[in-house]
Order: C-alpha cells, then structure tokens, then sequence
C-alpha cells in the first residue's frame, strides 16, 4: 500500500480484503437484527401485558398458539444473532486453534440454547 494519503488516488486493490467473513454472512447479521426490532418491541408489549397476573396468566398467554410461535421465532432468530455476534468477535480478536475450539463452543451453547428454550415452549405446549 502506498503511503499517499490523498484516499480519492487509492484503488480497491489498496483496502483491506476481508478473508472470513463473506457477504452473506452480513447479510445474515442484518437480518436478524432488523428481525429482532419488531420481535424486541412484541415481547415488551407481552411482558407489559402478562405483568403482574401471576403464573397462570403467563401459562395462559404462551399456550395461545400465535404467542407461541411469535416465541419460538424469537428463540430461534435471537440464538442465531446471538451466534454471529460472537464468532465475529472470536475471528477478529483470536487467532490460531484456539479460535476454532472457541468457535465450536460458541455453536455448542447456542445450540444448548436453542434446545433448552424450544423443549420448554414445546412441555408448555404439552401442559407438562
């Protein structure tokens, strides 16, 4: 790279290449974000709404099939945002195995995430 400092003279070939992470990958991360903003916004509405009626109120409010598939999306797109965010985080801060085995690990909680929260909707569902 050169070191004129006059960036309107640079070329793309001049910028930083990004090697790991790929335009769909971004693509990705924005739409989850975008997607959390109305799913975000629903589930402080429900918290309002299911505030201070007890445990059979909430019970009766996540049995309603659309609560619970508004929940279960949530669940879903948020462990998945949650995901990326975090192997972005590994792959720019960490280099060498570690960052793989980190990597690994975080796809290994989010998955344990994943299961744990989708099992307790579907024993909701159940009426366990």
């Amino acid at each position: 790279m050169s070191d004129n400092r006059n960036y309107g003279d640079r070329t793309s070939a001049d910028w930083k290449k990004s090697e790991k992470h790929g335009a769909g990958e971004w693509l990705a991360e924005r739409f989850t974000s975008l997607a959390l903003i109305p799913l975000t916004l629903w589930a402080a509405w429900a918290a309002y709404s299911v505030a201070g009626g007890g445990f059979g109120t909430a019970w009766t409010f996540v049995k309603q099939p659309f609560n619970m598939a508004v929940i279960a999306v949530s669940i879903v797109i948020g462990a998945w945002h949650m995901y990326m965010g975090v192997k972005v985080i590994i792959d720019d801060y960490m280099a060498g195995p570690m960052r793989g085995f980190l990597v690994f690990l975080t796809a290994l909680l989010s998955a344990a995430i994943l299961a744990a929260s989708l099992g307790a909707l579907y024993f909701v569902y159940r009426g366990a």
